[in-house]
């Protein structure tokens, strides 16, 4: 997958425009929208802040909804996300993993685990990951269409099959003007599956204690 999409149930209908056949109507396309949520997406990399939210997976399919609390901690050099009893992040340039604990045991939580340093810097992280959706967003066959339906807001529709497809079939992203944060996203998977995060607070100071997993 070239870029993590990290991964909101806000009114889908009020951040879409589509025409009868379910595809991104394409007159409406913004060209510099592709640009735009670039731009966005690497502010939003680069920013501090906590988020708190919740996350829900629901399958289309069977109706099965997996929900959990949604934490996003940032302070570059370091990013800690909380999600389904686990946290996973960056302490300048090494992994931080906290596995969730077993189903039942959720009093005793594996102990969190650093990777070694690898020599990349949180810096070069975000610009492989900004170089990896310019990747996929330009050229003359882009991956995505990408349009800005609203302010601060961007919808991406799957154009071709592609197996580094990181944001599904359809996707949507709202950030937040005042801390950059990612506010809202919903991701819908081939298959019926769809993502959504729905951010209810943002924090724009981050102590110490945020950054403990």
């Amino acid at each position: 997958m070239a870029v993590g999409a990290y991964a909101l149930l806000l009114a889908w209908s009020s951040i879409t425009a589509l025409d009868r056949s379910g595809r991104a109507s394409t007159s409406e396309a913004d060209g510099g929208a592709a640009e735009q949520f670039v731009a966005a997406w690497e502010r939003s990399r680069e920013a501090t802040f906590v988020t708190i939210g919740t996350y829900e997976r629901r399958s289309g399919v069977s109706g099965a909804t997996l929900t959990s609390e949604d934490i996003v901690v940032q302070r570059p050099p370091q990013r800690l996300h909380r999600q389904l009893g686990g946290v996973d992040g960056l302490d300048g340039d090494r992994l931080v993993v906290c596995p969730a604990p077993p189903e039942g045991d959720e009093e005793r939580p594996a102990p969190c685990r650093a990777g070694a340093p690898s020599g990349v810097t949180y810096a070069e992280r975000v610009q492989t990951e900004v170089a990896g959706l310019r990747s996929i967003l330009g050229g003359a066959a882009p991956l995505y269409s990408v349009r800005t339906p609203s302010q601060g807001c961007f919808e991406l529709v799957q154009r071709r099959i592609d197996p580094r497809a990181p944001f599904g079939v359809r996707a949507s992203f709202c950030f937040d003007e005042a801390s950059g944060a990612v506010r809202l996203s919903r991701v819908r998977h081939e298959g019926g599956i769809v993502e959504t995060v729905v951010v209810t607070a943002i924090r724009r100071e981050v102590v110490d204690a945020d950054l403990v997993p």
